[in-house]
C-alpha cells in the first residue's frame, strides 16, 4: 500500500509540477501576447497620430492658402478701385480743360497727323463751346494752304476732344477714347507708383 501511496503522491507531485509548468507556460504566452498586442496597438496609434497630423497639416495649409487668396483678392480689389477712381478723375479733368490747353492740344494733333486737303473737325459737345473762330483761324494759319479746316456743326454727345475726318478716314482724339486706349499701360505704371512699397 505504501507503493500505491508513493505512486499517488508522485502522480500528485507530477501533476502539480505539470500544472505549474502549464500555468507558467500559459502566463508566458499571455505576457507575450499582451506585449505583442501592446506593440501592435502602439504602432497603430502612432500611425493614426501621423495620419491625423498630416490631415491637420493639410487642413491648415488649405486654410492658410484660402486666407492668402482672400487677402490677395481684397488687395487687388482695392487697387482696382483706386485705379478706377483715378481714371474717373482724369476723365473729369480732361472734360474741364481750359480753352488754351484745348487749343494747344488740337494744334499739336493737327501737326502730328500731317493731313492735307479738306479736314473736318468734329468736336465733343463739352469741347465745342470752347472753340472760337480765332482758334480756327490760328490753326489754319499755322498749317498753311495745304490744309483746309472745316468746323462741323454736328457734335459728339457727352464727350470732350476732337475727331479729324478726311473723307472716310477718321482720327479719333476724343479724350475719353484716348484715355481708354492708354488705360492698360497706365494701370501698370500707376500700380507701380502707388504700391511700390509692397
Amino acid at each position: 500500500m505504501s507503493d500505491i501511496t508513493k505512486l499517488t503522491t508522485k502522480i500528485k507531485v507530477d501533476a502539480v509540477k505539470k500544472q505549474a509548468a502549464l500555468v507558467k507556460e500559459a502566463e508566458k504566452e499571455l505576457t507575450q501576447s499582451e506585449l505583442l498586442k501592446k506593440t501592435q496597438l502602439e504602432k497603430e496609434s502612432a500611425e493614426h497620430l501621423k495620419r491625423y497630423e498630416r490631415e491637420l497639416q493639410r487642413e491648415l495649409s488649405l486654410k492658410v492658402s484660402e486666407l492668402h487668396v482672400k487677402s490677395r483678392n481684397r488687395v487687388l480689389a482695392a487697387k482696382q478701385q483706386i485705379l478706377d477712381e483715378l481714371f474717373e478723375e482724369a476723365k473729369v479733368r480732361l472734360q474741364q480743360l481750359p480753352a488754351d490747353q484745348v487749343e494747344a492740344f488740337v494744334l499739336r494733333k493737327l501737326q502730328v497727323t500731317q493731313l492735307t486737303g479738306e479736314v473736318e473737325l468734329i468736336f465733343g459737345d463739352k469741347t465745342q463751346p470752347l472753340i472760337t473762330e480765332e482758334m480756327m483761324q490760328n490753326w489754319q494759319n499755322t498749317l498753311g494752304d495745304d490744309v483746309t479746316l472745316k468746323r462741323v456743326k454736328h457734335q459728339i454727345p457727352n464727350r470732350s476732344g476732337v475727331v479729324f475726318r478726311q473723307g472716310e478716314i477718321e482720327f479719333n482724339y476724343i479724350f475719353e477714347a484716348l484715355l481708354e486706349s492708354k488705360e492698360e499701360d497706365l494701370s501698370y505704371q500707376l500700380i507701380e507708383l502707388i504700391f511700390e512699397q509692397e
